[in-house]
């Protein structure tokens, strides 16, 4: 057995387990404890064993979900929970919703029409693989799914799964991801206040579904308002700070090391962090951002938080 392995075997811990010492790991040991564990979970969601030509909507949605993928935005969703609760059963379908959402934006975000890529997390995207026609439906029926989960299979009281579902609505909606999508598209012809649009793009775009994932199961769990307020800002932070390093790797990573296309960006004529402000002065203001980052975590005590920080900026991938 290999060293990664029983490292594995050692911090895996089932969904009864207690996870009280988990906000003391470092972002990659608190992955391994809980990466399966989520994964595991998602798969029965969309396990139905279809007989017709359904079927085939079923593999689609299932190769794009279940591809090799950091799991970034389910573990959020994690560390912030187990600030308040430690029985992780009672996140997963928050988890498991927002992956679904994540990846139905990455199938269609992918697709002609938007950004026009052949790979995504190593492999084929969804409609090179399966066709335009049935990754379009795959991300439609993974978005939906999202919600008749969050809506049937969180276990709080009505009242706080609604405002779950209206504020994760918005974060995808017109003034949140979407949006966000719609002033990427038209980001490459613009000229002044090139600045504000690109801020404003990414909070929306990227930021707005991170900042759910840090948000939500505070909400659920009745944080106080001072707390929640510090997770809106880690949130805002951790979104902008994603999206630098996402366009800084555009041109400093490889395609085999992104699992996409590289250099993209560029060939696009998009406007991006480094297109805009140079390679240089988009590490510095991701540098500037780790540190504030850093010094909310210190004050939620939260060291996942903090490790998270160091990881986005070193990350490769």
């Amino acid at each position: 057995m290999t060293i990664e392995k029983q490292k594995r075997n050692i911090l895996t811990n089932d969904l009864n387990s207690d996870n009280s010492n988990s906000l003391d790991l470092s972002f990659e040991d608190f992955t391994l404890r809980y990466k399966d564990v989520f994964e595991k979970e998602l798969l029965s969601y969309i396990t139905s064993n279809q007989s017709d030509k359904r079927k085939i909507l079923e593999e689609a949605m299932t190769y794009s979900l279940m591809a090799k993928g950091k799991r970034f935005r389910p573990m959020l969703v994690i560390a912030t929970f187990l600030m308040f609760s430690s029985d992780i059963k009672k996140i997963m379908p928050l988890a498991c919703a927002i992956e679904m959402s994540h990846t139905y934006s990455l199938i269609h975000d992918d697709l002609p029409a938007m950004d026009n890529d052949d790979f995504r997390r190593g492999a084929l995207t969804c409609h090179k693989k399966f066709g335009e026609d049935v990754a379009i439906l795959a991300g439609d029926t993974l978005n939906t799914y999202a919600y008749e989960i969050l809506s049937s299979n969180l276990t709080y009281e009505s009242k706080k799964i609604l405002n779950v579902i209206v504020e994760f609505s918005k974060a995808q909606g017109i003034d949140g991801m979407a949006g966000g999508q719609m002033l990427d598209l038209a980001g490459h012809s613009l000229q002044k206040k090139a600045s504000h649009h690109l801020e404003t793009t990414h909070r929306l775009k990227t930021g707005k579904i991170i900042e759910s994932c840090i948000i939500l199961p505070a909400i659920l769990e009745n944080a106080p308002d001072g707390v929640k307020q510090l997770l809106k800002e880690f949130g805002q932070i951790v979104g902008l700070l994603f999206q630098i390093t996402d366009d800084i790797l555009d041109v400093v990573g490889t395609s085999k090391e992104l699992g996409k296309t590289s250099n993209k960006d560029v060939e696009q004529n998009k406007l991006t962090y480094v297109t805009y402000y140079g390679l240089d002065e988009s590490k510095r203001m991701a540098s500037n951002l780790v540190m504030k980052g850093q010094e909310i975590a210190d004050k939620l005590n939260n060291k996942v938080y903090r490790d998270i920080m160091s990881f986005m900026i070193k990350r490769t991938f």
